[in-house]
């Protein structure tokens, strides 16, 4: 289902997964102003793809449907991973497009959370860093990654990452393991021959290495405003990801079966 305009389509799901799709919009309303202050503007190309291949896996396989939100506006319109004023540089159209998509994400994880009591929130984005691996965002740098590996400031990373709320409702949820252990998502990634950090096989970033380590919309809802969500922002490198519908179906059905593998050591 769409809004109004055609800027933000809503896939209505029946599990405790969102997906954002803020960057993968093509659509240049001539009517909506270019954004003119300061800011990335490009496509992440293939990402609206990419998260209809995660549906048709968890749909073909496990009979379930994520919820899944994505902006087809484009961004050099409007930013959909940033607070209103840099995301619109003021032009009322922008912000309208900005309110329709996180209102559409808000009532999302509402749903999600009243259904089954907590909900997993996944901000989908397409890095161009020269590492062809994915990047999970924690919101934690990596040099806070470097510091949780080596067993240093735990609690206070915790406390600061988009999994606290998860850390802080579930005693028996180890923090550290949910970043590197075996059990952890990005593991569960690799297991399945899809390159990834964190995980127990690439802990963190070393030395120059690039890495996003989660934007705006990863930070906002995971916060105490959304006491029954945690998650966290998917880079996704594009050869061998988002380059080919071959490929993008191999990550598909891979993330289905680490994510509810993943899930399923949590309960």
């Amino acid at each position: 289902m769409f809004d109004e305009n055609r800027w933000v389509e809503v896939i209505v799901g029946d599990m405790p997964l969102v997906i954002a799709v803020p960057h993968g919009g093509a659509v240049k309303p001539d009517e909506v102003s270019d954004r003119g202050c300061k800011g990335v503007k490009q496509t992440d190309r293939n990402t609206i793809q990419t998260a209809r291949a995660i549906e048709a896996a968890f749909v073909k396989k496990y009979n379930k449907r994520p919820f899944i939100v994505i902006s087809h506006i484009a961004r050099v319109k409007v930013d959909q991973n940033r607070d209103l004023p840099e995301a619109t540089c003021g032009n009322p159209l922008s912000e309208k497009a900005w309110y329709s998509f996180h209102s559409r994400v808000d009532t999302a994880l509402a749903l999600a959370v009243e259904q089954f009591g907590d909900a997993v929130f996944i901000d989908l984005h397409g890095h161009g860093h020269p590492n062809q691996r994915l990047e999970l965002g924690y919101a934690l740098t990596k040099e806070d990654l470097t510091e949780a590996f080596n067993d240093q400031n735990l609690e206070a990373l915790a406390k600061r990452s988009s999994l606290k709320n998860i850390v802080r409702k579930n005693a028996n949820v180890n923090f550290k393991e949910l970043l590197f252990g075996k059990d952890a998502f990005g593991s569960l990634m690799y297991k399945r021959s899809i390159l990834v950090t964190p995980s127990i096989q690439d802990p963190h970033p070393v030395n120059e290495e690039k890495f996003f380590a989660g934007g705006f919309n990863t930070r906002k809802y995971t916060s105490e405003k959304y006491p029954m969500v945690y998650g966290w922002q998917i880079e996704c490198n594009y050869k061998g990801i988002r380059d080919s519908e071959s490929n993008r179906t191999r990550f598909g059905e891979a993330f289905a079966d680490a994510f509810l593998e993943f899930q399923s050591k949590l309960n």
